[in-house]
């Protein structure tokens, strides 16, 4: 009775105390999926974990309940069971990644707690129950998890047991290949927990599935023993982690032999090879050069021992000499070759660019002396244990360090025990040495065209061991060393190549592209110590380092107003430099001379003179436009300045520093051939101060006409002849002997003209059109003669008269039309006809009279038919005769004057 008291009255203390709450559960939900509560009040008071009571204002009522959203509640990571009846299932968010050897994990726990005393709510792991702890620190709980690996599931016992979130041990890893040896198999990794192995041998093995645990403080390694006499054949390996396959590792145990105990002297004897997998199960044996030795084992997997005979039953000279072992009859080394206790060079490798060199190889104990062979000398260096003297001196049985005289060339080396002449003598090795530049050397003042260089350095010698030239190349920025020579093994000579600037680098290269130093060459600057005016209007200066790369040279004219412009280089050979005038330049100047970087003294040169180019020029006999090319017309003005080409004066159209134009006039009784036959002094003078007087001696000649060709004779006897230097200066023109008279000259460019043929009817009459004629033209004196011409001639109209056998009555109107219209056209024939004739009388007339002028010329026309046939001809001149004053008289007669063009004397 007292007991239902007691629990009556805890009741009533428990729903005071801890139950305000008159919330519960939507029908639909239960305490696993629960979301919204359904409550009486609007202000619920609630438990929150190691906090104590806290108020909660639901808000406004639905249709007349409240509603509590537990999830959206901001304290829901410490809010409790509002009641025993609402039980809520606890919730986490996430939890950490936990390796296999478990430990302490910090999570965020939501709902944790019942609403009795504020109870922690259990985790159910594994059937393990964990109970979280409280971190008011960190606000968050803690649990303890201990190794395991897999899926872990949160369970928590509600209604039912509720599944309510999953986490995960880490994924173990394996790094690297595992290590099998000396019995162990020992895997490296992380969460290696549950690991297991399986053996798959080539030859039959016990207990191919090994157990082991692994290191229980970080689960990195786990190490399985299988004893070393298992190791033969092929094996894979399988491995699992947390009952998963993870890799398969392959391993052969072949055995192997890498070294000998001991040194092998001439009796031979019982020697030890240490290597691996040596351990037999049934027998040994080996072979040694060939043959078969006796082999037996030592225990250990680890070495094998051999008798070997002596080194005079070897049957070879006792070195590289090859050793195997097989065991039980199908596992067989590599054969590992060994020699006798005798030296034997295995490489030579020099210290960077020093004279000190590491010579590997075996059995170095006895050597007394190192031979050094190039070609046909030998170098014999002793034991020195001081490393700046050349000579040896032995670290250990397998390493000697010498130190080289720095002029030695590459050769061969060999190691000798005892003296030198009856000691033993190792095999030759062949060996390299590279140069090495010394360092900080510079060549300045450097001719331009290039020259010799000593380059000082070590081991300075372009022939390897074997005989073969190992090329040393030198190149730079630009300039490079066309040859190099061997000097005396401290320096080589460099052939520089001609280059300019006054800093380069050159880099020097042992056996095509090994860097083995540098050095700097500065070339010297250019100077300029004469200058020459040529004849072709460019100016040549002397002097020193002028180089021959006109790309990159400059030269400078300086005016003596201080202006400046740059001309042309058109040539240079590093003494001797041309080149053109530039525009603008003054006949008083200096000159600066600039290559790359380094330029020339100011050099003041001599006052420039003018200079005729075109000597030799031929000048239009028969007047016309001159054109005289030169240099240097400073100074010249067309007011100031007169030209004659002998006795002719020549009248300055233009004028410039490298041209004059002039013309000289036609129709000038100076234009004979006194004065225009043969060669003839051009000469410019000028009445300015400052120009002076320019002459090209007897150089000048007057051109002589040429024919090139000409037109039909018309019906009027006109021929039409072009060529050139067709001047009215004394023309005369002869087609067949006869001459060709009336010549009408084009005047604006002398280079036609039309005469009337003489014996045009004679053509006609014989018909010569099959045939060709001498022509000739004679201007001023000046003859040309070509067998150029053939007849030719328009043919005249015919007309005849045709028989008709009379027209139809309705035809007459039409031919009294055509009546009208013939009578016309004869009205007008005739009067064409008149005119004809009368212009034939006119020319039978002037004819008549022209044979009188063709008697005259006749001696003179015979004299040049003699001697000149074809081409460009110059006839010798006329005596003015009896005949010349006559047929001057003759051509002023009034007869004359009405039928010819006026001539002038």
């Amino acid at each position: 009775m007292k007991l239902k008291y007691i629990c009556i009255y805890l009741l009533f203390v428990y729903k005071f105390l801890f139950v305000d709450s008159e919330c519960s559960f939507l029908k639909n939900e239960t305490g696993s999926s629960v979301t919204e509560l359904m409550c009486e009040e609007q202000i619920q008071n609630v438990y929150l974990f190691n906090q104590g009571k806290a108020d909660v204002n639901l808000g406004n009522a639905r249709n007349g309940v409240y509603y509590f959203d537990i999830h959206k509640y901001q304290f829901k990571n410490l809010l409790c069971d509002l009641s025993p009846s609402t039980i809520i299932v606890p919730e986490i968010s996430s939890f950490p990644t936990m390796p296999t050897i478990g430990g302490n994990f910090n999570f965020t726990y939501n709902f944790p707690c019942y609403s009795l005393l504020a109870k922690i709510k259990f985790i159910s792991i594994k059937e393990i129950t964990i109970i979280p702890k409280y971190d008011p620190n960190l606000g968050q709980f803690n649990a303890s998890i201990g190794p395991g690996c897999g899926i872990l599931n949160f369970m928590f016992q509600s209604i039912s047991l509720v599944n309510y979130f999953n986490a995960s041990y880490a994924v173990g890893a394996i790094s690297g290949k595992p290590i099998l040896e000396e019995g162990n198999f020992t895997i490296y990794g992380s969460n290696l927990y549950q690991t297991t192995i399986k053996i798959y041998s080539s030859v039959p093995i016990e207990n191919s599935s090994p157990i082991s645990a692994p290191d229980p403080t970080t689960h990195s390694n786990i190490i399985f023993s299988i004893p070393e006499s298992k190791y033969q054949g092929e094996w894979n390996i399988s491995v699992s982690i947390c009952g998963e396959f993870y890799d398969f590792y392959y391993y052969s145990f072949s055995p192997i032999i890498n070294k000998m105990e001991g040194t092998l002297n001439d009796n031979g004897g019982n020697m030890t090879f240490t290597g691996k997998y040596l351990r037999p199960k049934s027998t040994i044996t080996g072979s040694f050069g060939g043959k078969i030795i006796t082999c037996f084992p030592t225990g250990s997997s680890k070495s094998v021992i051999c008798t070997l005979p002596a080194r005079k039953d070897s049957g070879s000279t006792g070195y590289d000499i090859p050793l195997t072992v097989t065991i039980d009859g199908k596992f067989t080394t590599s054969p590992f070759k060994i020699s006798y206790d005798l030296p034997l060079i295995q490489s030579v490798s020099q210290f960077g660019n020093s004279q000190n060199f590491s010579v590997s190889g075996v059995y170095f104990s006895g050597v007394n002396n190192i031979n050094v062979i190039t070609g046909n000398k030998t170098k014999l260096f002793p034991k020195n244990e001081k490393p700046s003297d050349p000579g040896f001196f032995i670290q250990d049985n397998n390493t000697i360090l010498a130190f080289l005289p720095n002029n030695t060339q590459p050769g061969y080396m060999s190691l000798s025990i005892g003296d030198a002449i009856s000691g033993i003598e190792s095999p030759r090795y062949n060996f390299k040495i590279t140069p090495t530049i010394t360092t900080g050397q510079i060549f300045n003042s450097i001719s331009t065209s290039g020259g010799d260089l000593t380059i000082k350095g070590i081991f300075m010698r372009t022939v390897d061991s074997d005989g073969r030239d190992v090329p040393i190349s030198a190149s730079g920025d630009g300039v490079a060393c066309g040859q190099l020579k061997d000097g005396d093994g401290l320096s080589f000579t460099c052939t520089l190549r001609p280059g300019f600037g006054s800093n380069h680098s050159i880099n020097v290269y042992y056996d095509i592209n090994i860097p083995i130093g540098s050095f700097v060459v500065g070339f010297g600057a250019p100077s300029i110590t004469q200058s020459q005016q040529n004849n072709d209007g460019t100016i040549r200066i002397s002097g020193k380092n002028l180089g021959d790369f006109i790309q990159n040279s400059i030269i400078t004219v300086i005016n003596s107003d201080g202006s400046r412009v740059n001309g042309t280089v058109v040539q240079s050979n590093h003494d001797v430099l041309t080149f053109e005038y530039p525009v603008g330049g003054q006949k008083n100047a200096s000159y600066l001379f600039q290559l790359g970087d380094l330029k020339s003294n100011v050099y003041k040169a001599a006052i420039l003179k003018p200079v005729i180019e075109n000597t030799g020029a031929s000048v239009p006999c028969g007047g016309g436009m001159v054109t005289i090319n030169g240099h240097y017309f400073f100074n010249y003005t067309k007011d100031t300045t007169t030209i004659k080409i002998g006795k002719v004066p020549c009248n300055i159209t233009s004028i410039n520093v490298t041209t004059i134009e002039c013309e000289i006039q036609p129709n000038l009784k100076s234009l004979s051939p006194f004065y225009t036959s043969g060669n003839k002094q051009l000469l410019i003078t000028s009445s300015n101060p400052g120009a002076e007087s320019m002459a090209a001696q007897y150089n000048y000649s007057f051109a002589p006409p040429t024919i090139t060709n000409t037109s039909a004779i018309d019906q009027n006897a006109l021929i039409t002849i072009f060529g050139t230097s067709f001047g009215d200066a004394d023309t005369e023109i002869l087609i067949d002997g006869e001459p060709c008279t009336q010549p009408e000259i084009n005047t604006h460019t002398y280079s036609s003209l039309t005469c009337n043929v003489t014996n045009y009817d004679q053509m006609l009459k014989y018909n010569y059109s099959d045939t060709k004629f001498n022509i000739s033209i004679s201007v001023d004196g000046q003859y040309f003669i070509a067998e150029i011409f053939q007849f030719k001639y328009e043919s005249t109209i015919s007309y005849g008269e045709t028989d008709t056998t009379g027209f139809p009555n309705e035809m007459y109107i039409g031919i009294v039309a055509v009546v009208i219209f013939l009578a016309l056209i004869y009205f007008t024939v005739k009067t064409q006809v008149e005119n004809y004739i009368e212009e034939r009388r006119a020319r039978k007339a002037f004819r008549s009279i022209d044979n009188l002028r063709l008697q005259i010329r006749q001696k003179h026309a015979a004299e040049i038919a003699k001697v000149y046939s074809f081409g460009n001809q110059k006839a010798p001149k006329p005596d003015k005769s009896y005949f010349y004053n006559l047929r001057k008289k003759l051509s002023r007669l009034p007869l004359v004057k009405r039928c010819f063009k006026e001539h002038t004397d």
